[in-house]
């Protein structure tokens, strides 16, 4: 039998928390989404989206409980560091530069059976550092 990547059901809720995170970014807080999973030197931007003159770099982190704290605070510094290097490469390669680039968080607790709960945070460190 050959496994599907990503089949854990880890990689499942946290599928379902992009598709989440998207939706409600679009119709919650009118960024346009622009590319989803994007590939790049050393890993993967969850979201990029369009809001004014922003263009938001997104990363969603999704659990089925918070018995081992939120979400959001599973972001540390080398994911950070990344991120802002994914951040440089994408907009250098799509020449970009005249937007202001934004770094936000969604973090989604959805409980098995239950609604999901939605935090967006919004700029929560900058490009430079």
């Amino acid at each position: 039998m050959q496994w599907k990547k990503n089949s854990t059901p880890a990689a499942r809720l946290g599928r379902r928390g992009e598709r989440l995170a998207a939706k409600h970014l679009r119709r919650h807080v009118g960024i346009k989404i622009l590319a989803r999973n994007v590939r790049c030197p050393g890993g993967e931007i969850d979201l990029i989206g369009l809001h004014h003159e922003d263009l938001v770099f997104i990363e969603v982190r999704t659990r089925s409980s918070e018995d081992f704290g939120p979400p959001e605070l599973t972001i540390g510094h080398n994911k950070q560091r990344f991120l802002r290097r994914s951040a440089r490469w994408f907009i250098a390669r799509r020449r970009l530069e005249r937007l202001t680039p934004r770094f936000d968080v969604v973090a989604i607790v959805w409980p098995p059976g239950q609604r999901p709960v939605v935090r967006h945070h919004v700029s929560v460190f900058a490009i430079r550092n």
